[in-house]
């Protein structure tokens, strides 16, 4: 038998709790350490579909990368989301971690799939960034149609590609850190447009994943690395989707 606590203490060895962001709310959002744990789901998102999917399979436990509570919640109204998800949650008894900022950061983590994703090469550890090169200059359009995404924003600067740095989901506060080391090309999700003119305008290409599809690449392989590390337990990952869809007039 494995008990929350037992999982919560392997979880911690992949991506420790502790080093999660300041700002950011890690670990347990519902549920009982002491629960014993025979099945587990990986989802990006703690969405009402996850939840639903978590209790008719009969899962006794969800991790998911961003958490449920992001910040402190001062009341329970059921008409409000998260109120509704931890009813639900509880309701069913399926307990839910969440490891976020921590496990962008760890060894095998978001930003070390996410470079690896992108095949570059010696790859540096700066946090959450994470800086590495292909094998030759290579022009932005030209680069990006190699690499496996079904979508991007680009901003082309009129730099050859050779010098990348990433940062998964919301990380253009990184691109000038990425700069300073070099790199002639940024990739990351939610890049407004302020941030981007700004990258553009010191020559820095960006390449916008969006935040689901810098992330989403982060679930197969923690599910697998769980399947693994987790003997007894019947771990399964959910295959979210993008809430945005692309439209063409």
């Amino acid at each position: 038998m494995m008990m929350l606590k037992d999982v919560m203490t392997v979880l911690d060895t992949i991506a420790p709790f502790d080093a999660a962001e300041e700002w950011d709310n890690v670990g347990l959002m519902v549920g009982d350490t002491r629960s014993e744990i025979k099945s587990l789901l990986v989802a990006l998102d703690p969405t009402l579909e996850v939840i639903e999917a978590a209790r008719e399979t009969g899962m006794d436990l969800i991790l998911t990368h961003h958490p449920l509570i992001p910040k402190p919640v001062s009341r329970l109204d059921l008409k409000d989301t998260i109120a509704k998800k931890i009813a639900m949650l509880l309701e069913a008894r399926i307990n839910l971690v969440s490891m976020h900022t921590n496990l962008d950061k760890a060894p095998g983590g978001v930003a070390d799939e996410l470079a690896k994703m992108l095949g570059l090469h010696d790859i540096r550890n700066y946090g959450v960034l994470r800086v590495g090169s292909i094998k030759m200059p290579t022009p932005l359009g030209g680069w990006v149609h190699t690499l496996p995404v079904k979508s991007a924003r680009l901003i082309d600067a009129g730099r050859d590609v050779l010098m990348v740095g990433v940062c998964p989901g919301s990380g253009m506060d990184y691109w000038q850190q990425a700069r300073e080391m070099g790199c002639d090309t940024f990739v990351t999700g939610d890049v407004r447009h302020h941030a981007g003119l700004d990258a553009r305008e010191s020559s820095m290409n960006v390449l916008d994943l969006g935040h689901f599809g810098s992330e989403e690449i982060i679930i197969k392989p923690l599910t697998e690395r769980l399947k693994h590390e987790l003997k007894g337990i019947a771990v399964h990952a959910y295959q979210g989707r993008d809430i945005f869809s692309l439209y063409n007039n």
